[in-house]
């Protein structure tokens, strides 16, 4: 989750750190079931005596625990490809622990084909759609983890995990009425912790949103107060677009689904969320929404407003991209970036020198630094190297390598050599 916070201008040094509100994501990933142990092979051909083998030779892998190579892959489909039936439950089984390891390389594109592959050569199995839709949940293709989750479903309808990932796709593609429906009807016939935390995690979020307009467009999913924003509402789609459009060319990506933006009362915003007293805006990539405190406002949206738009657009961007392992450092700097805020126009020279001495503390010191640092990150690469690096981070799922990947430095080391930089320039 990013939180948005609007820091003064002239930040006062020294002002305490206001406790950041709990990262709130999803109660727990979707976990296939683990590879089994397949049952013995018996290849019908006596003559096949080096097919009986290798079948052999792969079970003994798999009940190993040992990693599965692209050579056992191989000859795991040459076996099907040879003795048909014989072999799937075997092929099934190597190819789901070859996809077990792509996924957890974060390789999801590779452990789709996988278990694309294994759903042809078990057809009847629910296992690789089940594994299928947790790789896509994992990439954020919501629509396609949805497809998966239902064809596993429709093999096996009692499927746990197969359900969670369902109810979970749904929620993230605004469908949440449905997503409800299917967690209630599961913990009707059995209870399950984790599907419990779901849902009252997705019922406690969204009933802000009771009795609220909707607007549904191309990119985004618009709610607000029908009665008191009505004449707001063009203005904010236009807002909305207009922004869409920068962040699309800017970040070079598109996310998959529409972005929900959530138009709230401040008292309703504040109460509801949980949002502390600093935040003027709210990503939460558990949902993928974005919600604002908003009212007394006319048809003319506030410049203050737009930025907070356009503030937490950069957030639901920047997430996606990275598939949510860009810290919050990146996250803060790259949406005051994109706002068009600059450290040397927010700060005059004595509080520079305060900035660069570490005398800028609390949120106003977070913001200011996370901002110096991403513009540290524009100078060296500019705004090709940032989105290789948030690729990065998205293909590795470590902040660290991608840092290095990018940059040929570590976090720790670039931040030293910015945090020099800064002192030089600007201290004492």
């Amino acid at each position: 989750m990013a939180t948005r916070t609007a820091p003064s201008p002239n930040p006062p040094p020294g002002q305490p750190v206001r406790p950041r509100p709990a990262d709130r994501r999803l109660p727990g990933p979707v976990h296939p079931p683990p590879t089994r142990a397949v049952d013995p092979v018996i290849i019908p051909d006596d003559g096949a005596r080096a097919d009986q083998a290798t079948a052999n030779r792969l079970a003994a892998t798999l009940r190993s625990g040992r990693p599965i190579t692209a050579d056992d892959v191989r000859a795991a489909e040459d076996l099907f490809l040879h003795h048909g039936s014989a072999a799937a439950s075997l092929l099934e089984a190597v190819l789901l622990k070859a996809a077990e390891q792509e996924r957890a390389a974060r390789r999801y594109r590779e452990a789709a084909v996988l278990l694309r592959s294994a759903a042809a050569a078990a057809p009847s199995s629910a296992r690789p759609h089940t594994a299928l839709a947790a790789v896509l949940i994992d990439s954020g293709d919501w629509p396609a983890a949805e497809t998966s989750a239902r064809a596993a479903l429709s093999l096996a309808p009692a499927d746990l995990e197969a359900t969670y990932a369902l109810a979970y796709a749904l929620h993230r593609q605004d469908r949440t009425r449905e997503a409800v429906e299917i967690l209630e009807s599961l913990l009707d016939d059995r209870e399950d912790p984790r599907s419990r935390a779901l849902l009252e995690r997705i019922q406690a979020d969204v009933a802000p949103e009771s009795g609220l307009a909707e607007r549904r467009l191309a990119h985004f999913h618009l709610r607000y107060d029908g009665e008191a924003h009505a004449d707001l509402e063009p203005e904010v789609r236009r807002v909305l677009e207009r922004h869409y459009a920068t962040l699309v060319r800017m970040f070079d990506h598109r996310p998959v689904s529409p972005i929900p933006v959530i138009l709230l009362s401040r008292e309703s915003y504040y109460t509801e969320t949980g949002a502390p007293a600093w935040s003027g805006g709210r990503y939460d990539a558990f949902d993928g929404r974005v919600r604002l405190p908003i009212g007394g406002l006319t048809a003319a949206l506030p410049p203050e407003v737009d930025s907070t738009l356009l503030h937490e657009l950069t957030h639901a961007f920047v997430t996606d991209r990275s598939r949510g392992v860009a810290p919050r450092e990146i996250q803060e700097g790259l949406a005051q970036l994109v706002e068009g805020k600059r450290v040397e126009q927010l700060l005059t020279p004595e509080q520079l020198t305060a900035l660069a001495e570490g005398q800028i503390g609390g949120v106003p010191g977070f913001y200011l630094m996370s901002l110096s640092f991403v513009e540290h990150l524009s100078a060296l690469r500019g705004q090709g190297g940032i989105n290789d690096l948030l690729q990065a981070m998205a293909e590795t799922g470590n902040a660290n390598q991608a840092f290095e990947r990018v940059y040929g430095q570590d976090a720790a080391s670039l931040q030293r050599d910015w945090k020099t930089r800064l002192r030089n320039r600007y201290g004492r």
